[in-house]
């Protein structure tokens, strides 16, 4: 676990980052070492063709809360996201009923999060180029700490500096997209789900040593070693993402 005593060195570390993967651990780090419990962070990049579906990674938080968010497609109706990119300020989950005006789902959905047992969070905008937005919560637990405003400032830089720093290591990501082949982009997707490379040659109805070589091609392609690294590369370059609940 690294150790962050300042700010500065956190910008120091994601400055010397080279990989996603250091960067969202050391995000951590940074954010755990302040009595935060629970982080996620859901993507908007408008650079994406379509639909823009949601992009989410997140850390700390129940696996049964996990799922219910995505398997019952909370992140639609989750007004909170909605309310950050909004707002220029981080602010409390709890407040958002204050904050604007709910619809009922709205409503049903922070009913959810209150009786989830998740306690409460701060919510925050981060801003890239090219309008590469994305979203940032930072989950209390059962105790809340009750940060000073100079505390959450502190959050809010570090959730910056770090999503700067993301964007220029995800720069790569249209020419990703355009040397995946289809197929390549579907195992990949099967990968971010958790499948091992067995039961993705059982869904798609290939073999296994076909799956084994398209998987080594997609390593070499994204320049990564593990399956966690691609999955995340995937997010980042726009082909793996959220859609009914599942990363698709």
């Amino acid at each position: 676990m690294a150790e962050f005593r300042t700010l500065n060195d956190f910008v120091s570390c994601c400055r010397d980052t080279k990989s996603v993967t250091d960067l969202w651990r050391n995000a951590l780090d940074f954010f755990y070492a302040r009595k935060i419990k629970m982080v996620s962070y859901h993507s908007d990049d408008a650079q994406l063709p379509g639909s823009k579906p949601l992009g989410i990674v997140s850390d700390g938080f129940p696996e049964g809360w996990v799922c219910e968010y995505l398997e019952s497609e909370l992140f639609r109706v989750d007004p909170i996201p909605q309310l950050a990119s909004i707002l220029s300020r981080p602010f409390r989950w709890s407040e958002a009923p204050k904050l604007m005006r709910l619809s009922q789902e709205g409503e049903r959905y922070m009913q959810t999060l209150a009786d989830s047992g998740l306690g409460d969070g701060v919510a925050m905008q981060v801003y890239g180029p090219n309008m590469r937005n994305a979203y940032v919560g930072l989950g209390f637990g059962e105790h809340d700490p009750n940060l000073t405003s100079d505390e959450i400032f502190e959050l809010q830089c570090a959730a910056q500096i770090a999503h700067i720093r993301y964007c220029e290591l995800t720069e790569y990501r249209q020419r990703t997209a355009d040397t995946l082949s289809p197929r390549e982009v579907e195992i990949l997707q099967w990968i971010a789900r958790g499948k091992s490379n067995s039961v993705i040659a059982e869904i798609l109805g290939i073999s296994r040593h076909t799956v084994d070589t398209i998987t080594r091609r997609i390593f070499e392609k994204l320049d990564v070693n593990d399956r966690t690294t691609a999955a995340i590369r995937g997010l980042g370059s726009g082909l793996v993402r959220h859609r009914r609940g599942a990363v698709v």
